[in-house]
């Protein structure tokens, strides 16, 4: 059995997967458009869409999708937590994902953690950034 994460985007899926790769280590395996897939496309918009993309950070796989913006809800009741094993790397991957996103809580010392932080990117989803166990 494996466990994993599916994202809907609001057409930013692309942007956003390859963000991650660039600023958090990943390595995308698929990025795959409506027009190659067997999806019927409505529009030259939706042909450009991802229908299904996968990504490996540190061995986690997280999967996406573009949804229809009439269709498109952002993320709430969940956050993708990405523990790392230093200070200085919560903080890095921390100013990364802010920019152009919203900070809940900027990264602080807690009972648990010497380094701890939320933001929410700019691709509307939510992380929490832990440095420890």
């Amino acid at each position: 059995m494996s466990l994993s994460f599916h994202i809907d985007f609001n057409g930013q899926c692309e942007e956003a997967f390859r963000f991650y790769a660039e600023h958090l280590g990943g390595r995308i395996g698929t990025l795959l458009r409506v027009k190659d897939s067997p999806v019927p496309a409505v529009s030259e918009a939706h042909a450009q869409m991802i229908v299904h993309a996968n990504i490996n950070i540190d061995g986690v796989e997280i999967a996406g999708a573009d949804v229809e913006p009439a269709r498109y809800q952002q993320p709430k009741g969940f956050y993708v937590l990405l523990g790392v094993d230093s200070e200085a790397k919560v903080r890095a991957f921390f100013n990364a994902l802010q920019t152009g996103g919203q900070v809940v809580l900027a990264p602080q010392k807690t009972f648990w953690s010497p380094c701890y932080a939320i933001v929410t990117d700019r691709f509307g989803v939510p992380w929490k950034l832990n440095c420890g166990t």
